[in-house]
C-alpha cells in the first residue's frame, strides 16, 4: 500500500491544537462538541487555531487535509473556515466531499475502539470475521473515496479518456459509497448508535453533519446515475499510482456503478492485507486515508 507525501503541515498544526479527542478535559474533545451542540450554543476552546483562520496561499490540498482534520471532530466546523475554494466548481465540490473522509476516519475509529471493548460469545466484538470483513469493507471504501477527490482537488483527470467519468465519480459515486461505508458502521455500533452518552455519542453526530455536508443543496445537482468506467478509473495511471487497484476493487462502494446490489465484503487475502493495514494504523494513531497522518488521538 503507497503512502503518499502530501502537503499536511497545515493539518497537523490543527490536530496538534485540537489534542486527543477522546479526553474528557480536552474543551476542544468530543465529549465538549457535544455538549455544545446538546445545548445548542457556540463551542467553546477555540476550536480554530489561527494558523488555519488565517491562512492565506495555501494550495487546495493542503486545504483538503486541514479540512479532514476538522471534520474528524465535527464536519459542521468546516462552514466556519472561509478557505480560498479553487475557482473550478468540480475541485471545489470535491474539496468538501472529500473532506468527509475525515468524518469518515473517526466514524471508523470510533467503532474499532468500541468492538474492542465490547465482549460477545467471551470474546472481543472484534474477533467476530463477519465484522472484521465489514471493517475493513469500510477502510477500503475511505481508501476508494481518497484516491477520487485527492486527484480532482489536485486538478487531475484520472481518466482523460473518458470525458466527465472522473468528475461523475466525485461528485456522483463518492457522496453515496461514504455514505452507506457510514451507515454499515452504524449497523456495528448496535445500540450505542443511538445512545448519546459516553465517548461513542460522536458517532451519531459524525454521521449525520457528514450527510448534510455531502448532500447539501449548495452542492448542486448530482450526475445521474448512469454506467460509470469504474475498473478503468482505479486501474488508470494516476489512480494507481496512489493505491494498488487490488484494494480499491475491493471497495464495497464499486458497486453503486452498477444496477443495486448487496455491497460484497472484501474476501480472502486483499481483506486480510486490509485488515491487518487499519489495525496497523489504528494501534499507532495514524489516520486512514494514504497519508497516514500521525495523530493525537489515544488507541
Amino acid at each position: 500500500m503507497t503512502t503518499v507525501t502530501a502537503p499536511t503541515g497545515l493539518a497537523d498544526t490543527v490536530e496538534q491544537h485540537l489534542g486527543d479527542p477522546y479526553d474528557t478535559a480536552n474543551p476542544r474533545g468530543f465529549g465538549a462538541i457535544l455538549a455544545a451542540r446538546e445545548a445548542d450554543r457556540p463551542q467553546a476552546g477555540g476550536l480554530l487555531p489561527d494558523a488555519l483562520t488565517e491562512s492565506a496561499h495555501v494550495t487546495p490540498e493542503a486545504w483538503l487535509h486541514a479540512l479532514r482534520a476538522l471534520y474528524r471532530r465535527s464536519p459542521r466546523l468546516g462552514r466556519t473556515v472561509r478557505a480560498a475554494l479553487p475557482d473550478n466548481e468540480p475541485r471545489a465540490t470535491a474539496l468538501v466531499v472529500g473532506s468527509c473522509v475525515g468524518a469518515l476516519d473517526s466514524a471508523l475509529r470510533v467503532t474499532v475502539r468500541h468492538l474492542r471493548g465490547r465482549r460477545l460469545y467471551g470474546a472481543p466484538a472484534i474477533d467476530i470475521p463477519h465484522l472484521r470483513e465489514v471493517l475493513a469493507g469500510v477502510h477500503a471504501d475511505l481508501l476508494l473515496c481518497d484516491v477520487l477527490t485527492s486527484l480532482a482537488v489536485r486538478g487531475e483527470d484520472a481518466l482523460p479518456s473518458r470525458e466527465g467519468a472522473h468528475e461523475q465519480a466525485v461528485l456522483g459515486l463518492v457522496p453515496r459509497v461514504l455514505q452507506g461505508a457510514l451507515d454499515r458502521l452504524s449497523v456495528l455500533m448496535g445500540s450505542r448508535f443511538y445512545i448519546r452518552e459516553g465517548e461513542t455519542a460522536v458517532f451519531q453526530l459524525l454521521l449525520n453533519e457528514a450527510q448534510r455536508e455531502l448532500f447539501a443543496p449548495a452542492r448542486g445537482p448530482r450526475p445521474a446515475p448512469g454506467p460509470l468506467p469504474f475498473t478503468e478509473l482505479v486501474t488508470a495511471p494516476p489512480a494507481a499510482a496512489l493505491l494498488d487497484p487490488e484494494l480499491t476493487s475491493a471497495a464495497p462502494g464499486r458497486v453503486l456503478t452498477t444496477p443495486a446490489r448487496r455491497p460484497p465484503q472484501p474476501s480472502g487475502a486483499v481483506q486480510q492485507r486490509l485488515y491487518a493495514d487499519l489495525v496497523r494504523r489504528y494501534d499507532s494513531a495514524r489516520t486512514f486515508d494514504l497519508t497516514e497522518r500521525r495523530l493525537p488521538d489515544r488507541p
